[in-house]
């Protein structure tokens, strides 16, 4: 049995495939650019919980954001919130910490990577609900950070903006707790 010779006619379904092909690859695209970011206002006396995923307690929560807007993550670990005055907040937990001096020196060199590169800067932070870190500042950008931990969780709070100083966290530090 021999094949018909191609007579180069089939330029027609290519392009068709390529045009379903281009159009699967750049119409979800086109969309999400069209998509604003939702960003939720923060009541005055709304409380963010963050979970951990491991061993109770696995959950902290924080106030003293009000009149913040935030931003969704997709991850029950972080939040990020946004300031009147554009200041950028983000703040993370992490449970199972057995050792939290090596746990503020790895979740330090995780900011790095997350983009958010700094050193500890000697400060030492105590919170009225039984957290204790120690304070940092960003060396490539303006920003401040404290790394705390509490039971067996460590959390990292980061703000980032031209005029972000650590009196600037105290209402969020002041206001962490764990959550059973």
């Amino acid at each position: 049995m021999s094949w018909p010779i191609r007579t180069g006619h089939d330029w027609r379904q290519a392009g068709l495939v390529i045009a379903v092909v281009a159009a699967l690859l750049a119409v979800p695209s086109a969309v999400a650019a069209l998509v604003p970011t939702r960003e939720t206002a923060v009541a005055p006396d709304a409380e963010i919980k963050l979970t951990a995923p491991g061993e109770e307690p696995d959950t902290v929560g924080f106030g003293g954001v009000g009149g913040w807007q935030r931003r969704p993550t997709g991850d029950q670990t972080t939040a990020a919130l946004i300031a009147p005055d554009g200041s950028r907040l983000a703040v993370s937990v992490i449970d199972g910490v057995t050792d939290f001096a090596d746990a503020a020196d790895w979740r330090l060199k995780v900011l790095g990577a997350q983009g958010f590169k700094a050193d500890f800067d000697g400060g030492e932070v105590k919170t009225p609900n039984g957290f204790s870190g120690r304070t940092c500042r960003g060396t490539d950008r303006a920003g401040v950070c404290a790394i705390v931990g509490n039971e067996k969780l460590a959390v990292t709070l980061v703000l980032i903006g031209d005029d972000a100083t650590l009196p600037e966290l105290t209402p969020v530090l002041e206001t962490l707790t764990v959550r059973r």
